[in-house]
């Protein structure tokens, strides 16, 4: 016989299912509100997703949207920490950003650096950028970047140090290679940026200072806070990168009372505008916030990049004693100059005129302009410091020329003098460029010998170095040249460089001249020579030469005193 089948329920109508379902609904919500409250106390849910079960999410079947008169326990969970259903009203702490976030967010914080527009070639042709860092209550950081339209509209309204709310970028990973905060910002089209009052729970600029010896402990790459002394100021000078492409470049090196010996240097490096225009006021107390790790020869340097901030005034938090701290540290320890290894510098590394010559024996070809430099060839220039003598200015013509005084675009956004040779034409003047102008500005062009202990060599210099030899502008000299009324006063006036002991940073260079290859030496910078600075440059030569199997001489209080 056959068995007998358990009886199956009867279904109900479709509205009462839909009735007991949403009264458990609204049950399952008041049960589990409090478990929601601290959810929404913790950001919610992993990745920005649902908490709560589906039923306290409000969704019918396939996740669709509440019935009517049916209640919704979640809302407002994520108002307070930033998750993609964030009320875009609601300010977020910088540390709950994430690519999770999307473009719901709102953040309020101040301006703590600010780089300068940057521009540059991509795939999609000319482009500029330019970064800021800010800070929130929570004391974080993150940094963000503006392009394109974005530094038109942006670059000249933001300021540092003020605060505002900042909404509607994107965040993505940073690249721990150039960033410090696990995230970092894109303001795009969708930003909004609106100006706050200021806000004293917001704080300023603030450091976490490495020793000079830790950072040298530390690793390649690595973004560092520094403090120390102003030990040398190097001249700038202009380098080839490999795109063909002219910088500036100045090297500072750094001391601290930090390593083995009480006594550490770094040099720091710093590039374009910064690089010529800024005073580096040298022997005194310097702040970096910033700053990258980079190492050559296992030895650790450090460079400046977009916000990077130099500062000599010591940060409010740590107040005047830092100033008097490091300043009285440098005194004690006779204001030690770098180590000979340490020489090198901006600047090139000094040498005698026997050792440059020797080392241009070993010149590789001219770069040709825009092209980019061949790393396996011989280096094509030279850079060196070396202290000489000028023994002879060659005056058989004229030591300058009528250079055109019209301005033209430096490619910078800025202006600039042509300084191009110019022709007389009798009623005028003309430059190859086509330029005209009634009166020329006479710049500095002349050769002149110096001559050291090793040897003698021959020197360009242009109108910065001129007016250093001369002690005046080339327009004073070009008015006593064809003026023999005044024949003694422009002689007495040649003879000023004669004799002058000075350090010159000169560049080497093959060029051909008239069909034959020759080596241009040409001086990027001219200053005079500092006794003192040369005395303790001396005294650690001496010190490392009378040091055998890596011993250390006993450090002197009084080593390098004037």
């Amino acid at each position: 016989p056959f068995q007998q089948l358990p009886q199956q329920p009867q279904h109900q109508p479709f509205a009462q299912q839909g009735a007991q379902a949403s009264q458990q609904q609204q049950q399952h919500a008041q049960q589990h509100a409090p478990q929601l409250q601290q959810q929404q106390s913790f950001g919610g849910a992993p990745y920005g997703g649902n908490n709560g079960s589906a039923a306290t999410q409000g969704g019918g079947m396939m996740g669709g949207g509440a019935r009517p008169g049916q209640q919704q326990a979640t809302p407002n969970r994520a108002q307070n920490r930033g998750g993609p259903g964030a009320a875009p009203n609601a300010c977020i702490d910088i540390a709950s950003l994430s690519p999770y976030n999307g473009k719901r967010w709102k953040i309020k914080g101040r301006i703590i650096t600010k780089s300068d527009v940057r521009k540059f070639n991509g795939a999609r042709g000319p482009g500029q950028l330019f970064k800021i860092e800010i800070t929130d209550g929570s004391g974080a950081e993150i940094a963000a970047t503006f392009f394109g339209t974005g530094v038109d509209q942006y670059f000249d309204q933001l300021k540092t140090h003020q605060v505002y709310y900042f909404s509607g970028g994107s965040i993505k990973q940073g690249n721990p290679k150039w960033d410090r905060s696990p995230c970092v910002i894109t303001f795009d089209q969708g930003t909004c940026i609106e100006e706050a009052e200021d806000d004293v729970a917001i704080p300023g600029l603030s450091y976490s200072f490495q020793s000079l010896a830790q950072i040298q402990q530390g690793e390649k790459d690595s973004i560092v806070d520094l403090k120390g002394v102003l030990s040398e100021v190097r001249p700038c000078v202009q380098i080839t990168m490999r795109d063909g492409k002219i910088r500036p470049k100045r090297s500072l090196i750094i001391w601290d009372n930090s390593g083995p010996e009480g006594s550490s240097h770094i040099e720091f490096t710093v590039w374009g505008e910064r690089a010529e225009k800024e005073d580096f006021p040298q022997e005194s107390p310097i702040f970096i916030k910033g700053a990258r790790v980079g190492e050559f020869n296992n030895m650790k340097s450090l460079n400046n990049v977009g916000s990077t901030v130099v500062s000599f005034e010591a940060p409010p938090a740590a107040g005047p004693a830092a100033t008097q701290e490091l300043l009285q540290a440098w005194s004690a320890m006779g204001q030690p100059a770098p180590p000979p290894a340490m020489r090198g510098g901006g600047g090139g590394k000094r040498a005698s005129i026997q050792e440059v010559q020797d080392e241009n024996m070993r010149l590789g070809p001219a770069p040709i302009p825009g092209q980019p430099l061949d790393p396996s060839s011989a280096p094509s220039v030279h850079r060196h410091v070396l202290l000489g003598t000028i023994t002879t200015v060659f005056t058989e013509r004229p030591p300058y020329y009528p250079a055109c005084n019209q301005q033209v675009d430096d490619g910078k956004g800025k202006t600039r003098a042509c300084n191009k040779k110019l022709s007389d034409e009798g009623n005028c003047w003309r430059c190859v460029s086509g330029h005209q102008c009634e009166q020329p500005n006479y710049r500095y062009l002349l050769r002149a010998r110096l001559a050291d202990h090793t040897g003698t060599v021959e020197v360009s210099n242009f109108d910065e170095a001129g007016q250093k030899m001369f002690g005046c502008p080339a327009n004073d000299l070009a008015a006593l040249w064809d003026d023999e009324t005044r024949n003694e006063e422009l002689q007495k006036i040649l003879k000023r460089p004669y004799w002058q002991r000075m350090v010159f940073s000169v560049k080497s260079q093959r060029e051909v001249w008239q069909d034959e290859e020759r080596v241009k030496v040409s001086a990027a910078d001219v200053a005079d020579e500092d006794v003192i600075k040369e005395a303790r440059r001396k005294l650690t030569e001496i010190r490392a030469s009378l040091c055998s199997d890596g011993d250390a001489l006993p450090s002197s209080p009084n080593l390098g005193g004037a």
